[in-house]
């Protein structure tokens, strides 16, 4: 019940409520208007505060930050709109002080507050801010074969061990440029690779180099699905090397065989966690999919484009990343590519992880087609609907033009004209035109 108060009084509603407010405050103002009309006024200003106390406490209850609600600026001002007209009710309120100038000064106080709840009201959503850069200490920590739990360690133990890997996956988020530029000049990696690897709009490859082979992937985000986490992975035999620029908690032991080396080990681990939170996007996805489905086409929300434009933007990233991903394992698989210590035995995990890929490519291509699907079957009832009204508003102007046509003809007065007709004659034979035409229209069904 709440959450359909919620939804019919939302932000447009409310600031034609407030307009509408705004309008009846400053009428006694401008015009002498009757009492009784003035009384009208009143009421109709109480109805519309009334209706800005539900539209409170219904998101005050639905709210689960109630202490950041109340405190919001907007959510402030809303608070004193509702609560300025009851001052003027309090038994201490005597009825002269009602009558006189005061009583108009609060009036005048409700008008200023209502003129920014219309602007609120009315303007468009705000986008959402970007994601911030990193700042602070960057994160390093440190997993070796056997243990169970990642060690913590710093930026230095991190460049040191650069220069002379120790059979060791060493994991550093939170990255900023400048540990950018450190990193790549003590793993003799270009900085521009490291820098176009960790950009947000990455997609998956594979580089070789005399030391590392360099292994870029993207890591959806487990709290906003519109962004993705890149992670560059600097692979050897027996070490790996994993840089994210925004702080990621990545390392455990991996699950996969111990016969596959240290490092391919860990790479294919994050290979693995990068389908699992695929997976679980993709899943996420398909139940929001869903319940745009079972939305009836013709009571769809101002906001369904706004959602429907963004899953596809959100599928089109994940089906681009899985595509490329999937090509990736497959030349891995088939030895196009190599990864340091993958020999041809040991092959077959990296084929059962391109066969999932390949799994989760089709799932949400399935995904992002019913939702174009979706998109285009709403395009089309709005268009429908469009077509509807302006037919509906030719045949309304057709009809309106007979009579108009005839007082341009005959002019506004008939008692000086040389023809000897009536204004009742006139009027008789527009009503018996547009009568005739209106069944014309409903005999052909172009009314129904």
């Amino acid at each position: 019940m709440l959450t359909r108060l919620s939804g019919v009084l939302n932000e447009a509603v409310m600031g034609f409520l407030a307009l509408a407010a705004l309008s009846l405050g400053l009428a006694p103002f401008l015009f002498d208007l009757p009492r009784g009309v003035e009384q009208g006024f009143d009421v109709a200003e109480w109805v519309i505060i009334g209706l800005f106390s539900l539209e409170y406490v219904a998101n005050f209850v639905l709210s689960t930050e109630r202490r950041k609600f109340a405190l919001s600026p907007w959510r402030l001002l809303d608070a004193v709109v509702i609560v300025a007209p009851l001052l003027s009710l309090l038994p201490a309120v005597s009825e002269a002080a009602r009558l006189t100038p005061a009583l108009r000064i609060l009036r005048l106080f409700r008008i200023l507050l209502f003129g920014p709840r219309v602007g609120h009201g009315l303007q468009r959503p705000v986008a959402p801010p970007p994601r911030l850069a990193p700042s602070g200490q960057p994160q390093v920590t440190g997993l070796r074969s056997g243990e169970t739990a990642p060690r913590k360690g710093d930026w230095s133990e991190l460049l040191q061990w650069a220069a002379a890997p120790t059979s060791e996956w060493l994991h550093a988020s939170n990255l900023a440029p400048d540990r950018l530029m450190e990193i790549a000049s003590a793993v003799g990696v270009p900085h521009v690779m490291i820098e176009a690897a960790l950009h947000e709009s990455s997609y998956p490859r594979i580089e070789s180099s005399a030391r590392w082979t360099a292994l870029t992937v993207s890591l959806p985000s487990a709290d906003d699905a519109i962004h993705r986490d890149p992670i560059l992975l600097l692979v050897t035999a027996n070490d790996m090397l994993s840089l994210a620029p925004h702080p990621l908690d990545l390392q455990q032991l991996p699950a996969e065989s111990e016969a596959l080396p240290w490092g391919p080990r860990c790479a294919l681990h994050i290979i693995r966690l990068v389908l699992a939170r695929n997976e679980e996007l993709a899943g996420r996805l398909e139940r929001t999919v869903r319940q745009l489905e079972a939305m009836p086409a013709s009571e769809s929300p101002e906001s369904f484009f706004g959602q429907t434009v963004r899953l596809k933007h959100i599928l089109s990233t994940a089906k681009g990343d899985l595509w490329r991903l999937r090509g990736l394992l497959e030349m891995l698989a088939d030895g196009r590519r190599l990864l340091p210590g993958l020999g041809p035995d040991q092959r077959e995990s990296v084929a059962r992880l391109a066969q999932e890929a390949d799994y989760l490519y089709e799932t949400v291509d399935n995904v992002r087609e019913s939702v174009l699907s979706l998109i285009e079957l709403h395009i089309d009832i709005a268009a429908h609907d469009t077509n509807r009204f302006m037919r509906l508003l030719a045949l309304v102007s057709m009809l309106a033009l007979i009579p108009a046509v005839a007082g341009g003809l005959l002019g506004m007065n008939l008692s000086d004209s040389p023809w000897p007709i009536t204004l009742g004659q006139v009027a008789f034979g527009a009503l018996v035109l547009t009568l005739g035409v209106l069944y014309a229209f409903l005999a052909k069904g172009w009314l129904r």
